[in-house]
């Protein structure tokens, strides 16, 4: 499910929107945040590419304008300390970074070369 959001919302909305997608796509009241991340972006469509969003069939993706770069700073610093898997990004943001992404991370125990494989994803894992 790769959901876009085009209108800008304030960053307590986002946090809220962000909140509940988790909670909805994990069936839960109080989910994990540890197996999501919660980053910023000034062009969505590379930042999803980046991601290997459709080869690694990361699921779950939702991304939201947060106007500015502080704005988007702020929503991603809340999720961080509050338990996503944010780590530091060589690039870092810049001044037109003002998407705020979502996306649950795929499950990280390797099985094989790289696995978990699927039919549509072996191809593309062992030529990476």
């Amino acid at each position: 499910m790769l959901l876009i959001n085009k209108t800008s919302m304030n960053k307590t909305t986002i946090k809220s929107e962000i909140t509940k997608h988790i909670r909805k796509s994990m069936g839960s009241s109080k989910p994990r945040l540890n197996s999501w991340y919660v980053g910023i972006t000034n062009n969505t469509k590379r930042r999803k590419a980046e991601h290997r969003v459709n080869v690694l069939g990361l699921k779950f993706w939702k991304t939201f304008d947060a106007e500015t770069m502080e704005n988007a700073n702020e929503v991603e610093s809340y999720f961080s300390q509050n338990g996503t898997i944010n780590r530091p990004s060589k690039n870092g943001a810049n001044k037109f970074s003002k998407f705020v992404y979502v996306v649950r991370k795929p499950n990280s125990r390797p099985s094989g070369l790289n696995g978990p494989f699927t039919d549509e994803n072996i191809i593309d894992k062992l030529f990476e």
